[in-house]
Order: structure tokens, then sequence, then C-alpha cells
């Protein structure tokens, strides 16, 4: 399925949280002391949704195409899955 990222932010949270599962690529999970942070790789862009850690609501799915917003899941992400090595 192919969504621009604006028609794809112009959804309802379920409708975007629902096409995150079906097709979007589960990149990287983070959490700090109050968010779980799951990112997405999704057409052309990025998405990131988050989660209370203490109750495991979803609070906020932004989406993104900046690369420097990767920072926090560079060190979580297997690189192996998409063939590139690092070393």
């Amino acid at each position: 399925m192919y969504i621009s990222r604006e028609e794809y932010d112009r959804q309802p949270l379920l409708i975007r949280q629902g096409a995150i599962e079906l097709w979007g690529v589960l990149l990287a999970r983070s959490v700090d002391c109050c968010r779980t942070r799951y990112l997405y790789s999704f057409n052309a862009f990025y998405v990131e949704m988050c989660y209370d850690t203490l109750n495991g609501k979803l609070t906020c799915i932004c989406s993104f195409s900046r690369i420097d917003r990767l920072d926090r899941y560079l060190s979580q992400m297997d690189f192996n899955q998409f063939g590139i090595s690092l070393a």
C-alpha cells in the first residue's frame, strides 16, 4: 500500500496505527523512563509509535523523514537484515 506522508498524517489515529501494524516494517524499539517507542519504516518515511510504559496505551504517532531523528535508534538497529555491514 502506498500513501504519502501528508495523506497518512491526515488519517485518524486508529487508522494510522492499523496501517503501520499491517504494512510498516518494524526497525527498532527504544525505552525511556515513561515511554516505549517503536520505529517503523513505511513507504518513503518513518513512523514512531509511542506507548506509555505504565499502562501500555498508545500516546502518539509521529511521522518524519529527516534521518537525524533516527539517532536514538541506531544502536538498536540490526543492519544485517538489510544486507548492510557496518564493519
